[in-house]
């Protein structure tokens, strides 16, 4: 894969270089500092894969993907983010719903591998570019306003290199097995993600109405019916499905349902 990385920082582009000249299916045609030198070495190379910090300030690697599309009015490359930020702050949740990839500093090997080797398959099986330019505009639309969320999509990854769009409200609970979710909708369907629930639970409790009762089962409480905390901690949902919180999760919920009153 023909491959370029940008960082603003040189210290952590020659640890980002050294990084990624271990991996044999990566040829390492150019690197760049800015957004700007980014844009116009992306133009140049025409790379397959591009590696990109967050923040190149004075910008970000969001107004770089803007520019492109604006400009260019298509993204031809994967891309994977890299990041400092902790704590699971907003920009990663948004490179999550949009079923995007990004690894974080200090770089850890393991992660990279994987992150390139899902690069690689998805350039290889890639169906659509359409498919691909949703998950870019997802991702942007999220990120123009996170305090005034104007998307409420979210992409699940599934076999095949398929990506499933829907929105939070169509779901109504999610399922763990091994590392697989299930999800389940209103309209009575269900689908398989190839991701495991911990990836998915966490941003959508952050940033919608969902609640994690157990290492199993994830919940959207709008369609929370009823809650007997007495009866081994028992959610009935609106569509007549009975799920069983763990103990810790239902103590939890009820203080969660105490506390929105």
């Amino acid at each position: 894969m023909r491959t370029i990385f940008i960082d603003d920082k040189e210290p952590d582009r020659n640890n980002m270089r050294l990084s990624l000249s271990e991996f044999k299916q990566l040829q390492l045609v150019g690197e760049a500092d800015s957004v700007e030198s980014g844009y116009d070495l992306i133009l140049k190379e025409k790379p397959d894969l591009v590696v990109a910090d967050i923040e190149l300030y004075p910008g970000t690697a969001f107004d770089l993907l803007n520019k492109l599309l604006e400009v260019e009015n298509k993204i031809h490359f994967e891309v994977i983010f890299v990041t400092a930020f902790a704590n699971f702050e907003y920009p990663i949740r948004a490179i999550q719903y949009a079923a995007l990839d990004f690894i974080m500093k200090p770089l850890d090997r393991e992660r990279v591998k994987e992150a390139i080797e899902r690069a690689e398959r998805k350039l290889a099986t890639k169906n659509s570019s359409n498919q691909y330019l949703e998950q870019i505009q997802t991702l942007l639309q999220n990120i123009k306003n996170p305090t005034e969320r104007k998307s409420n999509r979210i992409a699940f990854h599934r076999a095949g290199g398929k990506i499933e769009f829907v929105t939070t409200d169509e779901i109504i609970y999610c399922e763990a097995e091994k590392d697989y979710t299930h999800v389940y909708l209103k309209d009575g369907k269900k689908f398989t993600a190839i991701r495991n629930l911990l990836y998915y639970s966490r941003p959508l409790e952050i940033d919608f109405n969902f609640f994690r009762i157990s290492d199993k089962h994830l919940v959207n409480l709008d369609y929370l019916k009823l809650y007997e905390h007495s009866e081994d901690f028992q959610l009935t949902l609106t569509n007549g499905k009975v799920l069983n919180a763990s103990r810790r999760g239902g103590q939890q919920l009820k203080e969660h349902i105490n506390s929105s009153r």
